[in-house]
């Protein structure tokens, strides 16, 4: 059974194989092995919660296999756990001292909670033990970094470099350091080859864009972010910046289009609502940039030039009396202020700015990452395709099967708790609902349906770190659309929303 479950985790198949671990455990619940793999395939499925539990599971069996407390640190990781990832990672690399990526993904987990040191030394350990391996360094020259030492960090890209000139994340680096010292042209080989190993990285294409945009190379950096937006079609800096681009070559109904997407995302940026707004005044929809310049200025009363640009478009539709009290505000705040009124495209100095800059006047200059440093990349022998059961999330009854176990065994109670549980989430009584559940739970803890219903539930009162436990046990009782829904709502590790906010 177990060389079955394995072979079916082997090909892919992760549901099939924790059917086949689920009754392995039933029949010895005293070995880990089954919890380990069991965990694995929920690694896959994206049910870290889940994984984790199992990872325990194994642990309390047999404390001294080194995978388990690996395993459940890239959960831990994935749930952006980090102080729980370090905990299981040091006591991996105590068992298990020669395994290269247990130091690795370490040392990057103390760089995620900021304890340069600590990560500082594990990366001389690595450096010490694998001298031939590239990432010792690059990992060093991240550290640097989050300490602003960029001189020294770009000595260990070198170096990186010098011991494998393929190294992706020291390409990268070696580009983004080049970037951040404004040399955009040095920067750009470094980028293309990054590119020419790992054509779906969208950050790369987006940086080469910038370095791109800077030399005055707009088409190129047109394509980059056409590039970027097909591999990451909801990245915010890709659509905000391609809509800049778009409006600077006079293709004003695409980037409308594009900043129409960073509003659907994030309606309330407003350099991207004021953006919009010039755009449709240059396309003749005058009501619409109002609407816009309107939205602006309650959020902004300040921004002048706002009032100046809703004039312009009252006046083209002939509202001349709200066209002149526009007028008039920027009259008497130009007088108050003592300063003649200049529009933000006569000052802006530098061409980009930072994603956490947040000035109206900035409106019309590309956006760029706040840092530099290249992201964390974390190894990992565990990989492979996720299955997707695109399935309605939607109560569930039991099916006909269930229904002639409990009623031959006499246990046509329980039934009808869960019934009454069922129609009180239907009549939208969810606290009555839950309590429902958990009463059919009690009475019987491998009832799928009443762990699904009541995972749904928690799940519509935003109670995800109940609803996710609930839903990867339905999982695991054989409810496998339930791995779907945990990926949609479970915590993980995400690319923050870093769209500025007013």
């Amino acid at each position: 059974m177990m060389n079955i479950a394995r072979n079916a985790l082997a090909y892919d198949d992760y549901v099939l194989s924790i059917s086949y671990f689920n009754l392995v455990i039933n029949y010895k619940p005293h070995l880990y092995e089954p919890y380990f793999y069991r965990g694995v395939a929920k690694f896959y499925l994206e049910d870290y919660s889940g994984t984790i539990l199992d990872c325990t599971e194994a642990i309390q069996r047999n404390p001294y296999f080194p995978n388990s407390y690996e395993l459940r640190g890239l959960a831990y990781i994935n749930m952006d756990r980090f102080a729980e990832a370090i905990k299981d990672y040091e006591v991996a690399t105590e068992m298990s001292p020669d395994t290269r990526a247990l130091w690795h993904n370490l040392a990057l987990c103390q760089l995620e909670i900021d304890s340069l040191d600590r990560a500082d030394s594990i990366t001389d350990i690595i450096i010490r033990k694998w001298a031939k391996q590239a990432d010792g360094y690059t990992i060093k020259a991240q550290v640097l970094m989050q300490k602003k030492d960029t001189t020294t960090a770009e000595t260990y890209i070198d170096k990186a470099l010098e011991v494998d000139k393929f190294n992706l994340n020291a390409l990268v680096a070696k580009a983004n350091i080049l970037m951040s010292h404004e040399q955009y042209s040095e920067a750009i080989p470094y980028f293309d080859e990054s590119i020419r190993l790992n054509p779906k990285s969208a950050g790369s294409h987006i940086n080469r864009a910038l370095c791109h945009y800077h030399l005055n190379r707009y088409r190129e950096a047109m394509a980059d972010y056409d590039q970027a937006l097909e591999i990451e079609p909801r990245n915010f800096i890709g659509h905000y910046n391609r809509g800049l681009l778009r409006a600077n070559v006079g293709e004003d109904n695409l980037a409308i289009e594009d900043f129409n997407f960073i509003l659907s995302i994030d309606p309330d940026d407003m350099m991207a609502t004021f953006n919009r707004a010039t755009l449709l005044e240059n396309i003749g929809d005058y009501r619409g940039a109002i609407r816009d310049y309107t939205t602006v200025i309650n959020e902004f009363p300040k921004f002048l030039y706002g009032y100046e640009r809703r004039a312009a478009a009252r006046r083209m539709i002939g509202d001349n009396a709200g066209a002149n009290r526009d007028e008039e505000h920027v009259l008497k705040e130009q007088i108050a202020q003592r300063y003649g009124y200049s529009t933000p495209t006569s000052r802006q100095k530098n061409k980009t700015r930072k994603m956490s800059q947040v000035n109206l006047d900035d409106y019309q200059k590309l956006v760029e990452e706040d840092s530099h440093e290249p992201e964390p990349s974390y190894e990992s022998e565990y990989r492979g395709r996720i299955q997707n059961r695109e399935q309605e999330a939607k109560l569930m009854l039991p099916n006909e099967n269930t229904y002639k176990i409990y009623q031959d065994a006499g246990q046509t109670a329980i039934l009808t708790s869960f019934e009454q549980a069922f129609q009180a989430a239907q009549a939208g009584n969810i606290n009555d609902a839950i309590l429902g559940f958990t009463q059919v739970i009690e009475q019987n803890d491998h009832f799928a349906e009443a762990y699904f219903n009541r995972g749904l539930l928690y799940l519509l009162i935003d109670d995800a770190p109940k609803a996710i436990p609930d839903l990867s046990k339905a999982g695991e009782l054989g409810i496998y659309q339930a791995y779907n829904i945990i990926k949609r709502n479970q915590n993980i590790k995400k690319t923050p929303d870093k769209s500025p906010k007013p």
